[in-house]
């Protein structure tokens, strides 16, 4: 019994791969391109340079043909350019000597009627043409007339302006000489204020006090001159405002009594002018720092009325 059992057992495995494979080999062999794939396997490498090679051929037919097709296009396509191109060409010279045939006929026929109406004997024309030149007549007798009146107007406008003009003359001048009077008067006033200023001040005396009173370098310790650093070129120093920049056609230049001080030097008043001994200065002047000097100016103008030179040394 068991030598029959294994019997069976070897021919179930021998036999049950076999018929499983059976419907695979049966379906590849009505598939074409799968025995082809099979023949091709198991040919030798010669055979297969040779079917490579017929594809390149193929495929290189296929693109020569593409080509030829491509060149017919390319041909057909010009032809019929060309051939659109002539026709509009011969269409545009039609409608051009249609048009020209066309101008021909309008200017033939204005002429024409030109002529008709020239050689038209009618009173209607006469008396139009009468009536026209009596109303240019008429418009321009209107327009001398309006000239006219005008030129009246014009006149008596003028007039008008220039007496007005010489009453505006005349008030300008009264004006002016007025405030003329009204400034030679200050002027004397502010002229008187500065000979009393002049009777009691003494430049000389000054000097001499204040140099006995003060040695060379007395500004060094003082705070004014805290800033202080030194000379430098195109820039003065002023005690209480530092150093500030001078144009340099006025830099290292000295004015005199009589002369007109600049007026950017006007900003650096000298407030403390009882402190170094100076006299009040009259109405409508003031004393101003120059480099190390001290100008007595006119407000005004800037007319120097004295001059103090080297209040300090440096």
């Amino acid at each position: 019994m068991r030598h029959w059992l294994m019997m069976a057992a070897a021919a179930g495995v021998f036999c049950l791969p076999a018929m499983a494979a059976a419907p695979v080999l049966a379906q590849d062999a009505g598939d074409p391109e799968l025995q082809m794939q099979r023949e091709t396997r198991h040919e030798g490498p010669s055979e297969r340079r040779e079917a490579r090679q017929e594809r390149l051929e193929n495929r290189q037919e296929l693109r020569e043909e593409r080509q030829e097709r491509r060149e017919e296009r390319r041909e057909t396509g010009q032809e019929l350019g060309q051939e659109r191109r002539e026709d509009r060409r011969e269409n545009g010279q039609e409608r051009r000597e249609e048009r020209q045939e066309n101008r021909q006929d309008f200017r033939q026929d204005r002429r024409e009627e030109r002529r008709e109406f020239r050689n038209d004997p009618t009173p209607d024309r006469r008396e139009d043409r009468q009536d026209f030149r009596q109303d240019r007549r008429e418009d321009w007798q209107e327009r001398r007339e309006d000239r006219r009146d005008d030129r009246r107007d014009d006149r008596w406008d003028r007039r008008d302006d220039r007496r007005d003009e010489r009453w505006d003359r005349r008030d300008d001048r009264r004006d002016y000489r007025q405030d003329r009077h009204e400034d030679r008067r200050e002027y004397r006033r502010d002229r008187r204020d500065y000979r009393e200023f002049q009777r009691s001040w003494n430049r000389d005396r000054w000097r001499s006090d204040w140099s006995r009173r003060h040695r060379d370098n007395w500004w060094r310790s003082h705070s004014w001159f805290r800033d202080y650093s030194g000379v430098r070129v195109g820039f003065y120093f002023a005690p209480g405002y530092g150093y500030y920049q001078v144009p340099r056609h006025y830099w290292g230049v000295r004015w005199s009594e009589g002369q007109y001080l600049p007026s950017v030097f006007w900003r650096y008043r000298l407030n403390d002018w009882s402190w170094y001994g100076l006299p009040w200065p009259p109405v409508g002047t003031r004393w101003v720092y120059v480099d190390n000097h001290a100008y007595l100016i006119d407000e005004r103008d800037g007319y120097i009325l004295d001059v103090i030179w080297d209040v300090w040394r440096w």
